[in-house]
């Protein structure tokens, strides 16, 4: 009915798209008759988990198929995999992982609500991406319905084998083996210097000998990742700065040393920070422009704790980018810093007024080394527009949130946003 089917037409994104219908799955007998169903009536399908994308990737006019509903079973859990439904919550998994001392190391921001389906389709990555990579790195075999409803089973396949099966894999193996093969040249020059990579389907590293590796190329209803050992100890940094490009700078050597996360944090969330806990009113210096974030594991806290301690030397006494430093071992403390990014950042929805930071220039990845010149660009383009904006990056491999604000409700706001993102969009080419 109509009051339903709104509800599947908005997301976390500023778009609202309705669906021509829902259908909520309760295995994978029920994916098949959708995808056979559309497939006969020429309906596009769009998979769904809780809608926490940015971009509008859970909208759509055909029949949206909401995967949290019944598919969201963790089915299994071996020594170094989970096998799962794509509606489970990643952070769920994670808790389940971790009474055997493991996790699935890729973390989107939104990990509490967002659910393992949406994680591997678009690649998710988050923090530690320089310690676990993103979602596509992680991820064994993928179970998957064919248009004609056939459901495969798949991996890295062998060329060898896929010739001679008997079911859907012959066909589309050789084809996109062939593909990528003929087209290499053309994938290889056109690949972005960024380290994250969003441009759709990825061919330039899926052929490999007598191997296509399917499950890096789709995602479908069943799904194997690959799970990492938690490490035995953590220990974080906060360092704190007067400009946001000295931040950026110091964010670039960063990974050399070993770290396995670094974030940024802009003097808009720090102020929030402050206001909306006293803890932090002692611990975020008033006069900082910029905060990174830098996680380090390791096997003891002695290992740890000289690596913080080359950081500071490094980034503060040494360059003297950063003004201020505070590190910690202790699991508790580290678990307070953490909150920094992963409270505060969702307070942004929370503040008072009509102008409401959107997502529409969101996830924009650029090459590391770039990142202050990018960041003096973005600077200017919003100045040029007299517009505010918050920022929250995963610096140390480039890819930032950005959230500028407006009022969609005041037209002059509205005409704004193509032109601003097409401005932005040609810095980060």
């Amino acid at each position: 009915d109509d009051v339903f089917l709104q509800l599947y037409a908005t997301d976390a994104s500023i778009f609202d798209l309705r669906p021509l219908g829902v259908v909520r799955p309760r295995g994978v007998k029920d994916v098949v008759a959708t995808v056979q169903y559309a497939q006969a009536e020429g309906l596009p399908i769009h998979a769904r988990g809780a809608g926490t994308g940015l971009a509008g990737e859970s909208l759509g006019p055909g029949l949206v198929v909401d995967f949290s509903r019944s598919m969201r079973r963790v089915v299994a859990i071996g020594e170094d995999f989970a096998r799962i439904q794509p509606g489970v919550v990643h952070a769920e998994l994670n808790r389940q992982l971790a009474a055997s001392g493991r996790v699935f190391g890729p973390d989107p921001a939104t990990s509490q609500v967002t659910t393992m389906g949406s994680v591997i389709a678009i690649d998710a990555a988050g923090s530690y991406w320089l310690r676990y990579g993103s979602a596509r790195q992680q991820v064994e075999s993928l179970q998957v319905v064919l248009a004609d409803g056939a459901v495969l089973e798949v991996g890295r396949e062998s060329l060898t084998a896929a010739a001679n099966a008997q079911d859907g894999r012959r066909e589309i193996v050789g084809q996109i083996a062939a593909l990528v093969s003929s087209q290499e040249k053309l994938i290889q020059e056109h690949q972005p210097r960024s380290l994250v990579n969003r441009c759709g389907y990825h061919l330039s590293d899926i052929l490999n000998g007598d191997s296509l590796d399917l499950a890096k190329l789709i995602t479908g209803s069943e799904e194997n990742v690959r799970t990492e050992k938690l490490p035995n100890t953590r220990g974080v940094a906060l360092l704190f700065f007067d400009r946001l490009e000295a931040a950026a700078s110091a964010a670039i050597q960063i990974p050399d040393l070993g770290a396995v996360a670094c974030d940024m944090m802009d003097r808009r969330l720090l102020s929030i920070a402050r206001e909306t806990d006293v803890r932090y009113d002692d611990l975020l210096p008033a006069s900082a422009e910029a905060m990174l974030l830098v996680e380090f594991h390791g096997d003891t806290n002695d290992e740890v704790r000289v690596r913080l301690e080359d950081l500071v030397s490094r980034v503060q006494r040494h360059d003297h980018l950063a003004f201020a430093a505070e590190t910690v071992i202790d699991p508790q403390d580290v678990d307070f810093y953490w909150q920094l990014p992963r409270h505060v950042v969702p307070m942004l929805y929370r503040l008072r007024g009509t102008e409401r930071p959107l997502p529409f220039i969101e996830d924009i990845a650029v090459p590391p080394d770039t990142l202050p010149e990018f960041l003096r660009r973005l600077q200017d383009t919003l100045k040029h527009y007299s517009i505010t904006a918050s920022l929250f990056g995963h610096a140390g491999h480039g890819q930032l949130h950005i959230r500028p604000f407006l009022d969609l409700g005041n037209p002059q706001h509205k005409q704004l946003v193509n032109p601003l993102a097409a401005e932005v969009y040609d810095h980060v080419f």
